[in-house]
């Protein structure tokens, strides 16, 4: 579901939020309450980013063992940045 949205994302108007991320984060909301949280380190990059995987408790689910390490995201980020340089020589 977050490689959803996160897909629904990209494709809102501007990158931004639409009425279909606002669906899959309902039914996010719904499964996590289930199931419990997804590990932060199987979410995308730019919704930790963002801090959309972190409004978790903004959805009355308490999850603080799942907060990312935004140091260790930040190294992600910057490796990928430079794989993708490098494959564009």
């Amino acid at each position: 579901m977050w490689g959803d949205l996160n897909e629904a994302r990209q494709s809102a108007i501007n990158g931004q939020w639409s009425i279909r991320c606002d669906n899959l984060e309902a039914r996010i909301k719904s499964l996590t309450q289930v199931v419990g949280p997804t590990p932060w380190d199987e979410i995308q990059i730019p919704l930790l980013e963002l801090g959309i995987y972190q409004r978790h408790a903004e959805l009355c689910i308490d999850v603080p063992e799942v907060q990312p390490d935004m140091e260790r995201v930040a190294k992600l980020r910057a490796d990928l940045e430079r794989q993708a340089a490098a494959a564009r020589r």
